[in-house]
């Protein structure tokens, strides 16, 4: 069997399919699939569903979980079970684990495999209260994307040549060479008259050769293509969601160059509650005001609260009426949060 398809992840496409194996012969070893959110764990978990159509069983949580129901089996459900966002699975609050230990009976006592995904950062916090990986003998930590990867991923939503990629810098400069008009007084006549001269650009030539001198002497070539590719690796440290959020924003269809892909780095002051709320916005990748009423106990604090994060750009309320982390602002928050040490 060939794996793969999708970008990037054919070691851990292997591992989950040999999980999967090891089950029809009777070891049952649950997989957990942990990224950061914008990831690609869901991208995952859906190939995995592609691959095991006719013994997979996927279901897909996308709000906080409030009725066991949701996580009941029926009948007809296959031996393969795939649950996608199970960090919906919990409320973090007094009293709010009891769907969460639900599902660690079920997954502990039926004999079927269960394939799930969870956000890191709900999983390291469920981790060291719960010790959720002894439920989990497999675990598969998606990998961030190298800079081809993420380039392939990009390129592959265009036809080939439909983007134009340019210097940029290069059009904000007189060219190397160029003709300009110079009078001279002609007293025989009593006239002036203009006569065109070319006139070479030495500041831009010299800072072309110092340019292309160091280029060649690390051994390449910079086009405007590797350029832009290099920025956007490293300003989503290699995170597939934030990089094409950053290409996108970048875009000025169908051209881009490297001075349009942005540095976003975000100056964040939040109070402590402020701080909190927004890691479970992270931690569970998108909350509806009331599921944020009901951790923090309060209406008004939780209008409070949202402005302040609205304001300062870090979040925004999706179609579903979910806020959420804004891609382009994901790494400045983290770094953030690991500061106050909300997230580890």
């Amino acid at each position: 069997m060939v794996f793969g398809e999708i970008i990037g992840m054919r070691d851990e496409i292997g591992k989950i399919q040999e999980a999967i194996a090891d089950f029809e012969v009777g070891k049952k070893l649950n997989v957990a699939i942990i990224a950061g959110l914008f990831g690609g764990k869901t991208t995952l978990i859906k190939e995995i569903e592609k691959l095991n159509l006719s013994r997979a069983t996927k279901i897909t949580f996308s709000e906080v979980v409030r009725d066991k129901k949701e996580i009941s089996l029926s009948g007809d459900t296959k031996r393969v079970v795939l649950f996608d966002n199970c960090h919906f699975l919990y409320v973090r609050k007094p009293g709010g684990f009891d769907i969460f230990y639900e599902f660690l009976d079920m997954i502990s006592s039926q004999n079927r495999i269960f394939i799930t995904t969870w956000n890191i950062y709900s999983w390291k916090y469920l981790k060291e209260v719960f010790e959720l990986e002894k439920y989990f003998p497999v675990q598969i930590v998606v990998p961030a994307f190298s800079e081809e990867h993420l380039k392939q991923l990009i390129f592959n939503r265009y036809e080939e040549g439909e983007i134009i990629f340019n210097n940029g810098g290069e059009s904000d400069e007189e060219p190397v060479a160029y003709i300009t008009e110079y009078p001279i007084e002609l007293s025989a006549i009593g006239k002036k008259i203009s006569i065109p001269i070319l006139k070479i650009n030495i500041h831009y030539l010299k800072k072309y050769l110092l340019s292309e001198k160091k280029e060649k002497k690390e051994g390449k070539e910079k086009t405007a293509e590797h350029r832009v590719f290099e920025r956007i690796h490293l300003e989503s440290k290699g995170n597939p969601g934030v990089a094409l959020r950053i290409w996108k924003l970048a875009l000025d269809y169908p051209h881009i160059k490297p001075e349009d892909v942005g540095n976003f780095s975000y100056d964040i002051e939040l109070e402590q509650e402020e701080a909190f709320v927004l890691n479970l916005i992270l931690s569970y990748q998108g909350l509806k005001k009331s599921d944020i009423v009901d951790i923090i106990g309060s209406m008004l604090k939780t209008d409070e609260v949202l402005f302040q994060l609205l304001n300062q750009e870090l979040v925004f309320e999706d179609e579903n009426d979910s806020f959420r982390v804004r891609p382009e602002a994901l790494h400045s928050v983290i770094t953030y949060l690991e500061k106050l040490r909300l997230v580890w």
